[in-house]
């Protein structure tokens, strides 16, 4: 499943293409789905508490804690952006799968199992 790039790196247009093999997209998906949920779980839980309150009444401080937390946003913004392309690869994934009818494959599959 290399990627493989074409042009200019550009931040907002992705310019990857991933290649999964038919029988590796539920797989992928799972794990990916995995990554999604922590990053997603911890932003919720912790998102908020990455800001700092001044340390003191003094100017500097104030000034130390609005640069902290104008760092500490934009990297909450990137995870974000990286959940928002993370989840239209899970969205690809899902489409992939019903293409090649491995959602309805792996349910059979597991029924089968089921009654014995």
């Amino acid at each position: 499943m290399p990627f493989v790039s074409r042009g200019a790196i550009d931040p907002g247009r992705s310019t990857s293409t991933l290649r999964v093999e038919p029988e590796q997209v539920l797989q992928l998906k799972a794990e990916l789905q995995s990554i999604y949920d922590k990053v997603e779980k911890f932003l919720r839980a912790e998102g908020r508490n990455m800001l700092m309150q001044p340390l003191g009444a003094d100017p500097v401080s104030r000034e130390t804690a609005d640069v902290f937390n104008e760092n500490a946003k934009s990297a909450v913004d990137a995870a974000v952006g990286y959940l928002r392309e993370l989840k239209g690869v899970l969205d690809a994934l899902d489409q992939a799968a019903r293409t090649y009818n491995l959602v309805e494959d792996t349910n059979a599959e597991d029924f089968r199992r089921a009654l014995q």
